[in-house]
Order: structure tokens, then C-alpha cells, then sequence
């Protein structure tokens, strides 16, 4: 599990990468990300604003989670131990951390295709895509779960 956890974390990187890099190339001067109920754009940025703190949201949480990854690591363990004390604990979240990593820059890769999307001239359609937008939290809360049911097992 610990392998394919790695694998997505390091997937999920390229993806935002690339979602960024996608939506910045087809923004105009501003980038909108609020509109009225008749689709009137309300709010808009510059977009090297929105590209810099994308990528700025995007490192930070991602040192964090690097970071808390790392302390974990250095605790010091054994089979029988108690709390964080506990290897299989511990290993095990270590690996829901970085899943946790890789399901935000997924939920992130997909903001940034949805405001994409969103600025697009051409692209009327896009309206009906705010499902990508809701499939993130949708994420974050199962891998919130699976949390829970790491804390709730038993261990020996």
C-alpha cells in the first residue's frame, strides 16, 4: 500500500503541474473565479496572481505535509509501544499522511482544470463540470474515514 500511496503522491504532483500550467495558458489578462447566478463574472485576479499563488498554496501544503511526514519518522518505535509509539501505528500514518498529500494536490489539479474551464471563451459547457470541483472534498473526507479507522484498529 505504502508503494502505491508514493506512486500517487508523486502523480498527483505532475497533475497539478500540468492543470496549472494548462489553465494559465489559456487565461486572458484576469481570471475570474466568482459569477453571478446568470454567470456575470463578480471577482477576478490577475492571472500571474493566480498562477504564483497556486503554486505558492500548492508548495506550502506540500512542505507541511513533507514536514509532518519527516517528525514521524524520527520517532522511535517498537512492536509493543503505546500511541505514537507503536510502529505499525506510525507506519501506518505515515502513509495516510502522504495519501492525504497526494488527495489534495488532486483536489488542487482539479480546481485549477475547473477555473480553466471556467475562462475559457470558447467553452459554454463548462458549467456543468462543478462536480470536479466537489469530487475533491468528496475525497478528502473518505481519506478522513480511513483516518478514523486507523486510529479505531487494534493493535498488538
Amino acid at each position: 500500500m505504502d508503494k502505491f500511496i508514493g506512486f500517487f503522491r508523486t502523480v498527483s504532483y505532475v497533475l497539478f503541474t500540468a492543470a496549472l500550467l494548462w489553465s494559465y495558458a489559456y487565461m486572458v489578462g484576469q481570471v475570474t473565479y466568482r459569477f453571478d447566478t446568470q454567470g456575470n463574472p463578480i471577482y477576478a485576479v490577475d492571472r500571474n496572481t493566480y498562477f504564483f499563488g497556486a503554486l505558492a498554496i500548492f508548495i506550502l501544503t506540500n512542505v507541511v505535509c513533507s514536514v509532518f511526514i519527516q517528525t514521524l519518522k524520527k520517532i522511535k518505535t517498537t512492536e509493543d509501544g503505546s500511541g505514537l509509539r507503536n510502529r505499525s501505528l506510525k507506519l501506518d500514518l505515515v502513509t495516510w499522511t502522504k495519501g492525504f498529500a497526494g488527495i489534495v494536490n488532486l483536489f488542487f489539479g482539479l480546481i485549477m482544470f475547473f477555473l480553466g474551464l471556467m475562462n475559457l471563451a470558447e467553452s459554454q459547457q463548462s458549467k456543468t463540470l462543478g462536480f470536479y470541483v466537489y469530487l475533491g472534498p468528496i475525497l478528502i473526507v473518505v481519506w478522513f474515514f480511513y483516518l478514523a479507522y486507523l486510529l479505531g484498529k487494534s493493535r498488538s
